[in-house]
């Protein structure tokens, strides 16, 4: 397997014609050709199904482009971090990426001490969706990223930290705080509220109330913060989000629901990338907090 094999089964995967593939390239199609059947014996299945109307990626195919893709970007990412390398040796920043419902416990317990540690080198912390996260490592974008989502990919190693229980948040004088736990069934007709960025906890909840044959009453998504808070304490709203989002609420009690087990949040990175010496630093804090 060469970086030209990747090129030309990734211009194929896009083209989804090995001639207009080979015209982009300004190569012949014989060698397009080649280049595919050669991956195809080196890896012992076809990977395109041949038609009149082009070419379409088989199961081994698309495995492989999902391969091919995680390469590119991190062959891309580390040639330019070695660039960087030649150009300077100052102190590069450390760059971290949080989601929007674990940004203040993850900020409190592990960057502040950091920063206390070593102050000489610069944070640079980003708040993104956890179904951003990976594309973003993988450009090293990010150097790490802090989120309840489990990898599945070998490009990445993750590093287990708290659990984080899912909570339906309550008004301090609704009945429901009367509760240890709540059920699917208390909250089939609550107006519910949601964090604006896109939650994996959500296709489990959709789940849920599909079983009783409805849909959940989300009545609100919004960034705000102080604006959930605020409804909540008025018994208006019933949000479902982590714990260490909710945890510093006044006038908010937070209920654990019985449908969910508790997430693990994480510390996620590309062990594909070659590391900056402050990320190094960075990892083996970590780990040590991680075993505390």
């Amino acid at each position: 397997m060469t970086l030209k094999q990747i090129s030309y089964f990734q211009a194929v995967c896009e083209k989804g014609n090995i001639s207009s593939a080979a015209e982009d390239l300004f190569v012949s199609r014989s060698v397009i050709s080649r280049a595919i059947a050669d991956l195809e014996e080196e890896f012992g299945a076809p990977l395109f199904t041949r038609s009149k109307n082009g070419v379409t990626l088989t199961e081994s195919g698309h495995i492989l482009a999902k391969l091919f893709s995680g390469f590119t970007d991190c062959y891309n990412t580390t040639r330019a971090r070695i660039g960087q390398l030649q150009q300077t040796s100052h102190t590069h920043p450390l760059r971290l990426g949080i989601t929007p419902t674990n940004a203040y416990c993850v900020y409190r317990t592990y960057f502040e001490d950091f920063q206390r540690l070593h102050p000489e080198i610069p944070l640079c912390v980003e708040e993104h969706s956890a179904f951003d996260a990976w594309k973003l490592l993988l450009n090293g974008d990010l150097d790490a990223f802090f989120t309840p989502a489990r990898p599945d990919s070998a490009f990445f190693q993750s590093l287990e930290l708290y659990v984080n229980p899912i909570m339906l948040g309550v008004s301090e004088h609704s009945p429901l705080v009367q509760k240890s736990s709540i059920s699917i069934a208390d909250i089939l007709d609550l107006p519910l509220g949601f964090f604006n960025a896109p939650m994996p906890i959500e296709s489990t909840l959709n789940a849920c109330f599909a079983a009783f044959g409805k849909k959940p009453n989300v009545v609100l998504r919004t960034s705000d913060q102080m604006l959930l808070q605020e409804l909540t304490a008025q018994g208006r709203l019933y949000p479902i989000l982590p714990l260490d989002m909710m945890g510093t609420w006044e006038g908010v009690r937070e209920i654990p629901l019985d449908f969910f087990r508790p997430s693990i949040n994480r510390m996620v990175w590309s062990d594909a990338l070659s590391h900056s010496p402050e990320m190094e630093l960075f990892l083996a804090y970590m780990q040590d907090q991680a075993k505390q």
